[in-house]
């Protein structure tokens, strides 16, 4: 490009690579999820169902909910990740992944978790956020 540099023409060509490398891992993470969720793939906060089947598709990633001590998820295509913090971020201890993806356990099985801590003395604790996640083979249980 005329005007400039060597070295702010690498520096554009680095952008535009990292454009499309951008783009193209959106694209392949999509077509992931698309499709992935069958009907026996559950999710439950507090014994209430938030989504199953096609419709976990639409609820994938991160929702607030305050209090929730209890998960489940059924089948093996989706996970929860649920946290302490809002937003989904992880804090220690206080982030618990719930679901399995090990297909040889069937399709009706389901993972249950009351969320808790401590070392002599459990206690539950509440989560403030939880994750929905499509399995794929780069997020493994």
């Amino acid at each position: 490009i005329r005007g400039q540099s060597p070295a702010q023409h690498l520096q554009l060509f680095r952008r535009r690579v990292q454009f499309v490398t951008m783009f193209a891992r959106t694209a392949v993470a999509s077509l992931a999820v698309a499709g992935a969720f069958v009907v026996t793939d559950k999710v439950y906060v507090n014994n209430q169902l938030v989504a199953e089947g096609d419709s976990v598709e639409d609820n994938v990633g991160c929702h607030p909910h305050e209090g929730s001590t209890t998960f489940k998820v059924c089948g093996a295509n989706v996970k929860v990740v649920a946290h302490l913090m809002s937003g989904c971020r992880d804090y220690s201890k206080y982030s618990e992944t719930i679901g399995s993806c090990d297909a040889a356990l069937g399709t009706d099985h389901c993972d249950e978790k009351t969320l808790t801590s401590g070392y002599t003395n459990h206690f539950e604790w509440k989560a403030y956020s939880y994750d929905i996640q499509p399995y794929t083979e780069e997020t493994p249980s």
